[in-house]
């Protein structure tokens, strides 16, 4: 293999107004833990987990401490199905937890958002979102903000 190339992410990272971002009052292995038993807490089930780092290693290029944990149910997919089918591209739900030097940070999609395009689905953006403000608050101190959109 060849030599890593570094990415440091150290730039400021735009959060656009669908994200939600909180820092982690915990190191990284600890917050995708808590992530992950939050996740089934909620009697919703981890889709899929990806480790990008992994995958950027692969192919020579070294980065930060990163993680995709997807997340969703298939109630919630029934739901989509039945009452608007056009929605279904937009599941399943995400964490991202990353790892630099100020500390360990994680962003999910505002669920009001993601399913503001169709009206039908406003109660289960709701209760998606109060689901996510739930296991986000099981990292973080800090307040979730979006769901009086």
């Amino acid at each position: 293999m060849t030599d890593l190339v570094t990415l440091d992410p150290s730039s400021m990272a735009t959060i656009p107004r669908h994200q939600i971002v909180v820092s982690s009052s915990y190191g990284f292995d600890e917050t995708l833990q808590r992530l992950r038993d939050a996740i089934a807490a909620a009697e919703l089930w981890i889709i899929h987990e990806i480790d990008p780092q992994a995958l950027l290693r692969k192919g020579g290029i070294s980065t930060i401490r990163l993680r995709q944990l997807l997340w969703f149910h298939p109630r919630y997919m029934a739901r989509l199905l039945l009452t608007d089918p056009g929605a279904v591209p937009e599941a399943p739900f995400k964490f991202v937890v990353s790892e630099q030097a100020a500390g360990v940070t994680v962003c999910a999609l505002n669920p009001i958002l993601v399913f503001s395009p169709y009206p039908r689905l406003f109660g289960l953006a709701h209760e998606l979102f109060d689901a996510t403000e739930r296991m986000l608050e099981t990292v973080s101190t800090m307040p979730v903000s979006g769901g009086d959109i």
